[in-house]
């Protein structure tokens, strides 16, 4: 890249780009551990350490997990006891 000429900001490193491909592949509802696998760890704790979801899969996954929450409970309201 330096010898490009390009600027620091556009570059990156190959650490980088495993955690991209980590990232990406979790937001996309790959397993954990086939992730861990993918990336050759020992353990799913140093998988964690590479994805990095963003705000937005957070906030709609926590969307989800509400909205699936009062489902159940207005269900459980509605049927006899």
């Amino acid at each position: 890249m330096e010898l490009e000429g390009r600027p620091a900001t556009d570059r990156f490193s190959p650490h980088a780009l495993r955690r991209a491909c980590a990232t990406h592949n979790y937001e996309r509802g790959v397993d954990l551990v086939a992730i861990q696998q993918l990336l050759g760890h020992w353990t799913v704790s140093s998988t964690m350490r590479y994805v990095r979801p963003s705000a937005t899969f957070i906030e709609d996954a926590y969307r989800r997990a509400v909205t699936t929450t009062l489902s159940e409970l207005t269900a459980e309201e509605g049927s006899p006891a």
